[in-house]
């Protein structure tokens, strides 16, 4: 509550609502006076900053030393010192993807070999070396049978080959490019995934009426939350190897593969841990059943995740 003035008026500024009291039972506001003194703004500044790092902190603790308790206390109704789930996952990928991106862009570039370079390329992009260009191909196939004519998607991909063909002719510029795309596609690749993520615990975890399917939204929204914080925590561990000059970011040495391999092995297996601890608090079941449920999601996910991953790589191919 603002310790500004009480209106004389009681008429609400935001919807002219009839008053009765301090806050208009229509809209919500606030009924004080509109001109508001520099004292009190920066009075209500520091108050909102203090109370957000409150629920920030406390949101931070609860989410990282106790797996599925947050989404417990969400699912209970006490809501009030924490962060909500949305906002939560905006904040953190939001860092996360901030972090990740201005990393890269400043990191030395991984030298790669030109011939694999270029065997890639064809791979990609040569798939049909019997057209010289759109229009060529556009003729050919006006020319044939409907029934011999490519499809829809074949012939997207087709034209799109010969666009990159003649955009990109060593390959090296297109696959530079592509990965790059591809990159700032995975929030969004990301996103998509939540949701169905969400669906398959509903349909692991159905009980009747003990779970909605909004409850696996938010267990769901706090799990992602976690993994773009452990992974940017392994990240800042692999830069501070890297200022003590363990490792080495674009060179291929022996030392470099083993912290490479310690620091991805590491982050897997916590993110495994966690996300099993997770399920167990939340879902309340037994070991076995926890186990046996983790490895079927596990599984689903991997699926999942590659078709996804196909699908980006092919729509990041498609608006290069």
């Amino acid at each position: 509550m603002s310790n500004l003035s009480e209106r004389n008026e009681k008429i609400c500024l935001n919807c002219n609502a009839v008053v009765n009291g301090r806050f208009c039972h229509i809209c919500g506001q606030e009924n004080i006076e509109p001109r508001e003194p520099f004292r009190h703004m920066l009075t209500h500044f520091v108050f909102d900053l203090f109370h957000f790092d409150g629920k920030f902190f406390s949101t931070m603790k609860s989410l990282l030393l106790k797996p599925g308790f947050l989404s417990q206390e969400h699912l209970k109704g006490r809501r009030a010192d924490y962060l909500h789930p949305i906002r939560l996952y905006i904040f953190t990928s939001a860092f996360f993807f901030l972090f990740y991106f201005s990393f890269n862009s400043n990191k030395v570039a991984v030298k790669t070999d030109s011939s694999k370079q270029d065997t890639t390329y064809n791979e990609l992009v040569n798939f049909d070396k019997s057209y010289s260009s759109i229009r060529e191909y556009d003729s050919i196939q006006a020319l044939l049978p409907k029934k011999e004519k490519d499809g829809f998607i074949i012939a997207k991909l087709t034209r799109q080959n010969l666009v990159l063909k003649e955009k990109y002719p060593d390959g090296k510029e297109l696959w530079s490019k592509l990965i790059d795309v591809f990159t700032h596609q995975f929030p969004k690749m990301l996103f998509v995934s939540l949701p169905i993520f969400a669906f398959i615990l509903f349909l692991l975890y159905a009980r009747k009426d003990q779970y909605y399917y909004s409850d696996h939204i938010v267990y769901t929204l706090h799990l992602y939350s976690t993994f773009f914080i452990i992974i940017f925590l392994v990240m800042c561990l692999n830069i501070a190897f890297a200022a003590i000059g363990l490792y080495d970011y674009g060179k291929g040495n022996g030392n470099n593969y083993l912290t490479g391999f310690i620091s991805s092995g590491f982050s897997a297996c916590l993110l495994l841990f966690y996300w099993y601890k997770s399920l167990r608090k939340f879902y309340h079941q037994s070991r076995t059943k926890t186990i046996l449920k983790f490895s079927l999601l596990l599984m689903i996910n991997v699926i999942i995740f590659s078709l996804l991953f196909l699908f980006f790589i092919l729509f990041s191919f498609m608006i290069i």
